[in-house]
């Protein structure tokens, strides 16, 4: 009888604890949705101040719509829906300082804090959910995810938390070209050999590596080599890189007896763009070294940009057959889905969906042969909720200043599904962001190695 009543007493007990959770989530949820919705009328008011014809007042409420920051990018009323030309300059302004400042604030490393003895997937995870970056662990096994390390990580950027890591256990990892997500497989005692003690500098969000320092003959001279330092540079999986940009003259290479070696092609500038989806790029540099007095050591440091698209935000259509002609809108950029045309295969489908973009202000970033960077980030989700990235083709064509239309090819896709959602991830922040290098006493290899 007893064991009846405690029992009863445990379900009891469950019940009242989960309708306790059930009603804090509710609580939660409400009060969320309260403050979105004051904030949504404070930002209203503010800008019903803009028109006001007292100067004071139309600063005052321009400089608190700022100080509001992030928020208001969601909230801001397209351009075309307002009458007055200074109030539309004034949300201009606002809009502009707004995103320079997400962009710098979302270009700064990530942190970690997590203290104790966890196994790896809790780890991994942990990470993840701290710094918004994918890790892609399928690779590894179940018994090796569920090995416990010892971790001390107080405020640890990312790109150090993921070599402590490997240090730790026997892992490598790469960015998977895929979908962009940091993938880790666990190393062979060769690989692990190979890793050694790379040669690595920590700026910000970004790991600069030092893959291979050599020497190299000089064609056409007896007395000089060429010292090529070959360099991978990786961005945190979260982040969207679109150029690399560096002059050769900015990068500098300082002997152990305080020579400066003269780059090979001191006048260079290069742009080197990452590509679909791309999160790492290598890239070389060469300077002249006399092979009579080359020094043991080199020190090189210098100053490289990188152009991100800082802020991405997916812009969704949820009926795709049925939402042709419809027009999506989020900060500063709306789009539209122009038409999408199936055609049936043997036991699949191919989708073509074409879209229109169009940007409140245009910029650098429409040039022509940048069209590029807002055509690789869109996928198609069916009724179970399963996504299918862009696997095709795509194509863009700059229409007007401010508006490009995109062309998606998606193919292989499930016949039987008729039903898709599809979702463009829209850059909407393009920003510079400076990356210093430094690497100290380096070795200068003994042997010089002939042309390959």
């Amino acid at each position: 009888m007893s064991r009846i009543w405690y029992q009863s007493g445990m379900m009891i007990l469950s019940l009242s604890c989960w309708l306790t959770t059930a009603k804090s989530d509710s609580v939660l949820q409400a009060e969320q949705a309260g403050e979105q919705e004051q904030i949504k009328q404070q930002i209203s008011e503010l800008i019903s101040k803009l028109d006001s014809n007292q100067r004071v007042v139309r600063q005052q409420a321009e400089i608190q719509l700022v100080a509001l920051g992030k928020p208001v990018l969601s909230f801001l009323p397209p351009p075309e829906l307002l009458s007055s030309n200074s109030v539309r300059e004034a949300l201009q302004r606002v809009k502009l300082q707004i995103e320079k400042q997400v962009a710098k604030d979302s270009i700064k490393a990530s942190h970690v804090n997590l203290k104790g003895q966890f196994p790896l997937n809790k780890i991994l995870s942990s990470i993840t959910d701290q710094t918004g970056n994918q890790l892609d662990a399928t690779d590894l096994s179940d018994a090796f995810l569920k090995t416990t390390v010892d971790v001390s990580f107080v405020d640890r950027p990312f790109w150090q938390t993921i070599d402590d890591l490997t240090r730790k256990l026997p892992l490598i990892y790469q960015i998977n070209g895929s979908n962009g997500h940091l993938l880790f497989s666990q190393s062979t005692k060769k690989q692990s050999l190979k890793q050694g003690n790379p040669q690595v500098c920590y700026n910000g969000s970004f790991r600069i590596e030092i893959e291979e320092l050599q020497r190299r003959p000089l064609v056409g001279s007896i007395n000089r080599e060429l010292l090529r330092a070959t360099f991978l540079i990786q961005v945190e999986p979260r982040l969207r890189p679109l150029f690399l940009s560096y002059a050769a003259a900015d990068i500098k290479a300082v002997g152990d007896s305080r020579l400066t070696l003269p780059p090979f092609n001191p006048y260079a500038k290069y742009e080197l763009p990452l590509g679909e989806g791309g999160k790492d790029l290598k890239f070389t540099m060469q300077w002249i070294m006399d092979s009579r007095q080359h020094p043991r050591t080199i020190q090189i440091q210098g100053l490289l940009h990188m152009e991100l698209a800082a802020e991405t935000l997916p812009i969704t259509f949820d009926n795709l057959f049925q939402s042709q002609g419809a027009i999506r809108r989020r900060g500063n950029v709306s789009v539209e889905l122009i038409d999408a045309e199936k055609t049936n295969r043997d036991s699949t489908q191919d989708l073509n969906i074409r879209i229109a973009l169009s940007y409140d202000y245009g910029g650098p970033a429409f040039e022509s042969h940048r069209t590029w960077i807002y055509h690789n980030r869109a996928y198609l989700q069916d009724s179970q909720g399963k996504k299918f990235w862009l696997n095709g083709s795509s194509q863009t064509t700059l229409e007007t200043a401010g508006k490009i239309s995109v062309l998606y090819r998606f193919t292989d896709l499930p016949r039987q599904q008729d039903q898709y959602q599809f979702t463009y991830l829209a850059p909407t922040l393009i920003t510079s962001a400076p990356i210093e290098l430094r690497f100290e006493k380096l070795e200068i290899p003994a042997k010089v190695t002939i042309n390959e």
